[in-house]
């Protein structure tokens, strides 16, 4: 995921999609709560589905071609139809660091113009965000909606894995693939709960503003990160804007769970772990089983802030 950059002026048509509300797959067994004192990272959960590990394998094998055979060698690869590069909907792109477009079997006639401000109809910043995401770590993830091949202005929640490439010359390249409609990852909301505790330790309240932005990192699929303070106050919920300011301490689901009180006492001895509750998708009205990930803040003042971000696992 990654951390919002400043808008321009390029702007997508004023497209609202209707958003297809994502199922996620059941996923295996795992620890209810984080190391006591330690918080996770992305890393410590490994990919559980096979679609992610496969996207995963085949950016992988593109950058091994780009670095064996450079930008003009990989993309005449890459644009041979019916190869494990270019079939379906699948496709293999190759970006400057500066934001061109240097290899677009999908769309050839992006090839070699700027594509730097490319957005996504809620004003995600596409590119901008592969080339964040990368900078730290050399790969990282970006969801955004995009239209299917074919599919016009019918838009879907799409997930793009990339890499930084290293060409002979010692520059790189980024490269990248993406799916439709993955199935969600643990690590894709362990990834947004640490990037908004690292905003808000930065900004303190004014990151919340961005938290609620659908035109930053933090909001894809249907899952959401939210805030909640000490006291069961509901800070930041772009889910249920309507939860906001509302205390939900003593919110009881289908079961009986106060996920509130669950979550407070988890965090009373350790500074991240995960809880497992009853609730609804964004826009839906059956609650359905969710597991979240949450991390304690902080603040200077001493305020308690519990930043979280779940899955629905049904």
């Amino acid at each position: 995921m990654s951390l919002p950059v400043p808008r321009s002026a390029y702007r997508l048509p004023a497209v609202l999609p209707a958003l297809v509300l994502f199922a996620a797959s059941s996923l295996a067994p795992l620890a209810s709560a984080a190391v006591a004192g330690a918080a996770e990272t992305a890393a410590d959960y490994p990919p559980q589905h096979a679609e992610t590990r496969e996207l995963i394998a085949l950016v992988d094998a593109a950058v091994g071609e780009v670095e064996a055979k450079g930008v003009d060698g990989a993309c005449k690869e890459f644009h041979a139809a019916g190869s494990r590069w270019f079939h379906d909907e699948v496709y293999v792109f190759i970006n400057s660091l500066d934001g061109r477009s240097l290899c677009h079997p999908a769309k050839p006639s992006l090839e070699g113009r700027s594509v730097l401000d490319l957005r996504d109809p809620y004003g995600k910043p596409i590119v901008q965000s592969f080339e964040r995401e990368t900078e730290n770590d050399g790969e990282g993830w970006v969801h955004y909606l995009w239209p299917r091949p074919g599919a016009g202005t019918n838009f879907n929640w799409k997930t793009t894995y990339v890499r930084r490439a290293a060409l002979a010359d010692g520059s790189e390249v980024i490269v990248g693939s993406g799916r439709y409609q993955m199935p969600m990852e643990r690590l894709f909301v362990v990834e947004a709960v640490n990037d908004a505790v690292a905003l808000i330790e930065a900004d303190g309240e004014a990151a919340f503003p961005v938290l609620r932005d659908k035109a930053s990192g933090f909001r894809f699929y249907d899952s959401y990160v939210f805030v909640m303070d000490g006291e069961g106050v509901h800070r930041v919920n772009a889910g249920f804007p309507e939860y906001e300011g509302k205390n939900m301490l003593d919110f009881a689901d289908a079961e009986g769970k106060q996920p509130g009180r669950e979550m407070l006492a988890l965090l009373a001895d350790r500074d991240a772990g995960w809880v497992d509750y009853l609730w609804p998708r964004p826009g839906d009205d059956p609650a359905t089983k969710k597991t979240t990930y949450v991390r304690k803040v902080v603040l200077p003042d001493g305020t308690l802030l519990v930043v979280g971000a779940g899955i629905y696992v049904e």
